[in-house]
């Protein structure tokens, strides 16, 4: 069946299977038992896998679904995982057009037919008892490489067929035999043979476990009670979200427009991320009307996979915070339903069939951060100040002759969250979608031919606030052999935005042998470029934004900012107005302070700490670097 005749964004509608009373104590008890599932499920993925960035960063997602793909419980790892697998297994039913049997298992990436991307690869295993399918057992991680023009991350691409293999509903198992066929085109078309197969095994070991687990729930409280159970917890997480909704009163927020750098390959045109967010009653809707036309590169954005996924967790996170919100409300289709999305067909947010669409994330944040922005008005004390909202997630690569293919490092470089109301923001940290771990030095510098020769935060100082931006951190990476290195990136020209008076975060930087003779200043997206032996890459990630003015910052606070390093004694004059009698100790002069913050209320506009630092980045010679230019005869500048 033709990719362009599915129907994307159509929901199943409520369950038809009829209901059984369930009480209370048995109702909370299946409850725990589905999150306990998918927290079991995804410790047995992260675990066995073999790559990095499954194993260390957790980049997956793991759950059950019921037989028309709607989510009865989640795994707590990446949000962009989780929320896509109803969408993947609605675009393999569509593929099989329905035709599942006992011992299957499936295999599915084709992000036209409800893949996040190509690279997150499905697997799930169809759940049946005494012969009726109940629904799925079923994984997404992202594995290192799919067979695309370049090693990892492929952010210029022609279209979907260069970006990667498709496995569009390929049975992986075939009523529990092994597909070899499959199987070997599955593996022997990828650049990382062992650790996609170490990886994928270790998908299907969680499915396995994930359906061994609900099938005895069903023989122990039957099909109906269970089945009952999370439908009931569907409409209760339904009910709390719409009661949250509803005490947003009815309009229109925004819109908020934000600007990606670039598309990878048109680096002087940016594009535009409009958001609006619309509130009636007790459903929302995120429109992202005038955002910017599909492009010609793989920076566009499955529809399914990636933008709805994106939208409701913005929602979630903002009304249902697992932090502050009184109540336990568990992840499920329930919270999806209240959540609408438009997104006009042919824009970066609702591509064209065969569109590349592998670099999708940067595009995704930006939305979240948008929303969050949009509603700062109507929600103050639940939303943060722009935050990073982009990452350079990387690729180094090179080819392993003892080995006889690629080695392969994937790397998430974090930024950090906005200000937030009552609390100084969180500096060096994954955020919004992303969400993944860091992978620590002893990884790169054990596991693969590279050095990290730098990793703490930027030296640049926090946006100031009544409470501070968050700082990213600083990366160095060096490779001890030839190489390529990939990445899909952003927010290097449109700085995280300030709310309430507080100032714009700062952009990310990324420079390739910095501070040498061979300096070079990269795009955020690029797509196989050489690396020689002993050069070496350097990350600089978002600064976020402050939230409320800096003038109601109390001075004592903003000297202790000082002392930590978090400011400096010239920002803390110039944006919170703190005068210092003695620069040595720190004294600060109440008169002058005073009288500073008359002056800077009377005459200030609104500020930017990417202006502030318009004449360059802070200079940031660690000795590590300095010794390994010397090692490999890297010339200073």
């Amino acid at each position: 069946m033709s990719v362009t005749e599915y129907e994307v964004g159509r929901q199943p509608g409520p369950p038809a299977r009829k209901r059984v009373e369930v009480d209370p104590i048995t109702l909370r008890v299946l409850g725990g038992a589905f999150h306990a599932i998918a927290k079991e499920m995804a410790g047995v993925l992260f675990r066995m896998s073999y790559s990095s960035i499954i194993r260390e960063s957790e980049d997956l997602g793991a759950g059950i679904f019921d037989a028309e793909g709607r989510e009865l419980c989640e795994s707590d790892s990446t949000p962009m995982h989780i929320g896509s697998l109803p969408w993947y297994i609605r675009g393999f039913l569509h593929r099989l057009e329905g035709d599942v049997e006992d011992g299957d298992v499936i295999v599915h990436n084709h992000p036209y037919l409800g893949a996040s991307h190509s690279p997150d690869v499905a697997v799930a295993v169809p759940i049946f008892a005494d012969g009726e399918l109940l629904g799925f057992a079923a994984v997404t991680a992202h594995v290192l490489d799919v067979g695309g023009s370049f090693p990892g991350i492929n952010a210029d691409a022609f279209d979907v067929y260069a970006e990667a293999k498709l496995y569009n509903g390929l049975r992986w198992y075939r009523r529990g035999e092994l597909n070899e066929d499959v199987d070997r085109m599955i593996f022997d078309n990828v650049r990382t043979e062992t650790m996609n197969r170490g990886d994928m095994n270790a998908m299907l070991a969680a499915c396995q476990l994930g359906c061994e687990r609900f099938l005895r729930l069903v023989d122990r409280y039957g099909v109906d009670v269970v089945m009952s159970a999370a439908y009931d917890w569907m409409d209760y997480s339904e009910r709390m979200l719409r009661a949250e909704i509803a005490k947003i009163p009815d309009g229109t927020y925004g819109p908020v427009i934000g600007w990606l750098d670039d598309d990878a390959r048109n680096r002087d045109t940016q594009l535009r991320v409009e958001t609006r967010v619309i509130v009636e009653g007790d459903e929302v809707t995120i429109d992202l009307t005038g955002s910017n036309p599909e492009v010609p590169t793989g920076y566009n954005v499955p529809f399914e996979g990636s933008l709805l996924v994106s939208c409701y967790y913005a929602v979630r996170t903002i009304l249902l915070d697992e932090s502050t919100f009184p109540e336990h409300v568990p992840q499920n289709d329930g919270v999806f339903r209240p959540v609408k999305v438009i997104a006009p067909k042919g824009t970066i947010f609702n591509p064209s069939f065969p569109r590349a669409c592998f670099s999708r994330f940067c595009q995704t944040q930006r939305v979240v951060d948008n929303t969050i922005l949009a509603l700062a008005d109507a929600l103050p004390e639940k939303v943060t100040a722009g935050n990073a909202a982009g990452i350079h997630f990387c690729a180094y690569a090179g080819f392993d002759e003892s080995a006889g293919e690629y080695w392969l490092y994937l790397e998430v470089n974090e930024g950090s969250y906005g200000g937030r109301h009552g609390k100084d923001a969180m500096d060096s940290v994954d955020n919004l979608m992303a969400n993944t771990r860091n992978n620590p030095i002893e990884e790169l510098d054990q596991r693969f031919p590279m050095r990290c020769d730098q990793y703490e935060l930027r030296p640049e100082p926090a946006a100031p606030g009544k409470w501070r931006g968050g700082i990213g951190i600083i990366r160095r990476n060096r490779f001890l052999v030839d190489g390529t290195y990939s990445c899909e990136g952003d927010r290097q020209t449109d700085p995280p935005k300030g709310v309430f008076g507080g100032w714009d975060g700062l952009v990310a930087s990324c420079r390739k042998n910095p501070d040498t003779a061979r300096e070079e200043y990269l795009p955020a997206k690029v797509t196989g470029i050489p690396f020689r032996v002993g050069e070496f890459i350097e990350f600089r990630e978002p600064n976020a934004a402050g939230y409320g003015d800096p003038l109601e910052r109390d001075p004592a606070h903003v000297r202790e900012d000082v002392l930590d390093d978090f400011t400096t004694v010239g920002l803390a004059r110039d944006a919170y107005g703190v005068v210092f009698a003695d620069e040595r100790t720190l004294e600060i002069d109440p008169e002058a302070t005073e009288a500073k913050r008359a002056e800077l209320r009377a005459g200030r506009d609104g500020r930017s700490l990417t202006e502030y630092f318009r004449d360059g980045l802070v200079a940031d010679t660690a000795p590590v670097s300095v010794a390994g230019n010397t090692e490999f005869g890297i010339e200073p500048a």
